[in-house]
C-alpha cells in the first residue's frame, strides 16, 4: 500500500485554520465541555491524548463558544479529520476516529462532545532502502582532514517506531551529512513509502541526489563599506582547498555576528555554476558567498545605579567600535558618583598577531572617595588576551599606577603589576545566566611605594555557578566564591587602593561599601592582606518580566596572608526584584545585616543594572 508521509506540522497548520463563514441568521452561542478517549490497550494512551489536545479545535477555542450546535458539529468534524492525521504521523496508520455529539437538554444547557480515537497496531521501521543517483564523486586527500563517508543507511533503525517525524528527520540528515563532507548541493531526490498490512511495517525507497564534490574556496564579501576586506578575510574558519564542510559556514557566520560590526549577516556556497576546476578531474572549487550589512559603529550610551552607602552614581559611555577599519574598539567612560569619578579609556585591537588574540590598552584618571581612603590617581596598562579554546581565555597585562592616598594624612604612592590571568566562561548568557560556570584566576606580582618600598604577589580567585532544575528556567539556583591574598607584604606598606575590602553592593549586601573587617583607630575600614567570600541566590521568574530573588551573602576580611575560610563572616541576607529587559534586569534589593554591629545600618537599598554576579 502506497502512503505519504508527513509531520505534526501538518496537524498543526491544519487545527489553527479559521471556521468556516457563519450562516446568514445568528444562533446562540453553545457551550460544551470535550472529552477524550484513546480506545484499545496502548502503551502511550496518555501521550496521544495530550498531543490531540495539542492540536485539537474542540480544547484549543473553548473559550470562543461556536455559533449554535452546527458550528459545534463543524469542529467536531475538523478534529476527528486531524485525529485521524495524528495517529497516522504517529505511527499508528491504521487509525481511524469518530465523534459524538450530544445536544444540551436545555436552551441554556452544556453541550458534550466525545472525541474518541482508535489508534490500531503500531507500524514499526521495515526496510528503508537508502541509494545515491549518480554515485558521490571522490575527493582528493587534505592534510588533517578526513571527511566521513557518505551514509549507507538511515540512522533510524529497522524496528523502531515509524513516527513520521522521525523517518523525515532521518531523511534530511543525509543530505546534512554531505553538506559537511564535501557535497554542498545534496538534496532528496525522491522517496517512496509503502506500508505492509501484514507486517505493519513501514517500507521506502530513497533515492539521494548528491550534487558534485567541492572543496572550500575564498570568500566573496559584500556590504562591507567601512571594514577592511582584509580583516574579514583572517577570520575566515577554513583552509582553501579542504573538503566542504557546511560547519565552516556557520561559524564564521557566528564570527562575523559576534564582531558587533553587522546588522545582517548570510553566509552560503556560491552555486556549483560559480565553481571552477583545475582540472577535470578535480573536485569544484567553491566560493563562499558572504553579504553583510554594517551597523553604527558609534554609541553614546548612560547608565545610573543608587545605594545607600555610596548614593547616586551615574556614567556616561561613547564607543566606536571600528576606529582604524579592522574592528578597534574604543571606550571612553565618565563615572560620576559619590564613591568615583573621573574619565577612562579602554581600547582593544582584535586580531593582533593572531586571529585569536587581541591587544589591550587603556588608562584613567580617577578620584575615589570611600570611608576606607581617598585617592587621586592616574593610572595606565597594556597587554595582551588569546582565547585558547571555545571556553578559556588567557591573558598578559602591564598595569602601572600613581597617585595620593589621604587616610587621615595625605601620602603619594606607585605601583606597577605584571598581571597574569586565566579566565574559563561556559555561562549561555553574560548579562542572565540560567545555567553554566565562570571562573578567573589572576596572580599579579608587584612592586611599588608606600609607606617604603615593597614587593609581593596579589592572588585572586573567584568562580561561580548556575543552575535551573527545571526546563523552562522559572528557577535559576546561583553561587558565587571568591578568594584573594596579598603575599610578601605588610599590609602597611600595601596602597590601601591594593588591599582587599568586603561589603556593598557587589559583594556583601546588607553592610556598607568596605566596611567588613578590621578598622583603624578612628573606626574606618583598614583593608586586609587576604579575603574571602560568599553569595547565594535563588532566582524565581514569576512572570515573563518580573522575578523575585531571595538571597544570602557573607565574607571577611583578614590581616593575615592567607583566609581563614568562613572564620568570623559577616553574613547579610535580603530579597530582591528584578524587572526583565532586552539589556539585562533591573535589579532592586534590599539587605539587612545579620552580624550587625553599633556602627551597622540597620539595612542597605542597591539598585542597578544586570544580575548581581
Amino acid at each position: 500500500m502506497l502512503c505519504s508521509l508527513s509531520g505534526c506540522g501538518l496537524i498543526r497548520h491544519v487545527s489553527e485554520r479559521q471556521e468556516e463563514s457563519s450562516p446568514l441568521f445568528e444562533p446562540d452561542p453553545v457551550r460544551y465541555v470535550t472529552q477524550i478517549e484513546v480506545d484499545g490497550a496502548i502503551d502511550d494512551a496518555s501521550g496521544i491524548r495530550s498531543a490531540m489536545e495539542r492540536h485539537s479545535q474542540l480544547v484549543q477555542l473553548r473559550e470562543q463558544l461556536p455559533d449554535g450546535i452546527i458550528g459545534l458539529m463543524r469542529r467536531a468534524r475538523i478534529d476527528r479529520e486531524n485525529a485521524v492525521k495524528l495517529l497516522h504521523s504517529m505511527g499508528y496508520y491504521d487509525g481511524a476516529a469518530h465523534t459524538e455529539v450530544e445536544e444540551p437538554d436545555t436552551r441554556d444547557g452544556v453541550a458534550k462532545v466525545t472525541l474518541i480515537l482508535t489508534p490500531g497496531p503500531l507500524y514499526h521501521v521495515g526496510n528503508l532502502n537508502l541509494s545515491y543517483r549518480p554515485e558521490p564523486e571522490p575527493l582528493p586527500p587534505f592534510p588533517g582532514i578526513e571527511p566521513a563517508p557518505a551514509p549507507e543507511r538511515l540512522s533510524l533503525r529497522e524496528g523502531a517506531p515509524a513516527e513520521a517525524d522521525k523517518v523525515l528527520a532521518s531523511v534530511d540528515d543525509v543530505p546534512q551529512a554531505l553538506h559537511r563532507s564535501g557535497y554542498p548541493e545534496a538534496e532528496v531526490a525522491s522517496t517512496r513509502y509503502t506500508l505492509n498490512k501484514r507486517l505493519k511495517t513501514l517500507n521506502g525507497d530513497i533515492v539521494i541526489h548528491p550534487g558534485p564534490a567541492a572543496v572550500m574556496g575564498h570568500a566573496e564579501i559584500k556590504g562591507a563599506n567601512h571594514v577592511k576586506s582584509e580583516y574579514l578575510q583572517d577570520l575566515i574558519t577554513w583552509q582553501p582547498g579542504e573538503p566542504w564542510d557546511e560547519r565552516r559556514l556557520q561559524a564564521y557566520r557566528r564570527e562575523l555576528q559576534s564582531l558587533g560590526l553587522f546588522r545582517f549577516v548570510d553566509v552560503s556556497p556560491a552555486p556549483s555554476t560559480q565553481g571552477r576546476k583545475n582540472k577535470e578531474t578535480d573536485p569544484l572549487t567553491l566560493p563562499v558567498l558572504v553579504n553583510v550589512r554594517e551597523s553604527s559603529f558609534k554609541t553614546i550610551s548612560a547608565g545610573a545605579r543608587y545605594a545607600t552607602d555610596t548614593g547616586l552614581g551615574v556614567q556616561g559611555e561613547w564607543q566606536h567600535r571600528n576606529l582604524f577599519g579592522a574592528g578597534e574598539k574604543l571606550t571612553l567612560k565618565t563615572p560620576f558618583a559619590q564613591d568615583k569619578r573621573g574619565v577612562q579609556a579602554d581600547f582593544e585591537k582584535p586580531d593582533f598577531g593572531d586571529r585569536d588574540q587581541k591587544l589591550l590598552a587603556g588608562s584613567s584618571y580617577l578620584r575615589e572617595d570611600t570611608d576606607a581612603y581617598d585617592t587621586t590617581a592616574l593610572n595606565a596598562y597594556v597587554g595582551l588576551e588569546r582565547k585558547i579554546s571555545s571556553e578559556w581565555w588567557g591573558s598578559v597585562k602591564l598595569f602601572g599606577e600613581e597617585g595620593t592616598v589621604t587616610r587621615g594624612v595625605q601620602d603619594e604612592y606607585r605601583y606597577a603589576s605584571f598581571i597574569l590571568a586565566l579566565r574559563r566562561d561556559t555561562r549561555n548568557d553574560i548579562m542572565n545566566p540560567s545555567r553554566g560556570t565562570y571562573a578567573l584566576w589572576e596572580a599579579a606580582p608587584t612592586g611599588g611605594y608606600y609607606n617604603g618600598n615593597f614587593f609581593g604577589v596579589s592572588t585572586k580567585l573567584t568562580a561561580s555557578g548556575y543552575y535551573a532544575p527545571l526546563d523552562d528556567n522559572w528557577l535559576v539556583l546561583a553561587a558565587r566564591t571568591s578568594f584573594g591574598s596579598f603575599l610578601g607584604v605588610d599590609i602597611n606598606n600595601i596602597p590601601p587602593s591594593l588591599r582587599f575590602y568586603c561589603g556593598g553592593g557587589g559583594s556583601v549586601r546588607g553592610y556598607s561599601y568596605q566596611s567588613i573587617g578590621p578598622k583603624d583607630r578612628y573606626g574606618d575600614p583598614r583593608g586586609g592582606s587576604s579575603f574571602h567570600e560568599i553569595n547565594l541566590e535563588a532566582r524565581f521568574r514569576v512572570t515573563e518580566h518580573i522575578g523575585i530573588v531571595p538571597f544570602l551573602d557573607g565574607g571577611m576580611v583578614y590581616e593575615e596572608e592567607f583566609p581563614r575560610l568562613f572564620h568570623e563572616f559577616q553574613w547579610g541576607a535580603g530579597l530582591g526584584l528584578r524587572y526583565y529587559t532586552p539589556i539585562g534586569p533591573v535589579r532592586f534589593d534590599v539587605a539587612v545585616p545579620l552580624n550587625r554591629k553599633h556602627d551597622d545600618k540597620a539595612y542597605q537599598i542597591y539598585i542597578s543594572i544586570g544580575q548581581t554576579f
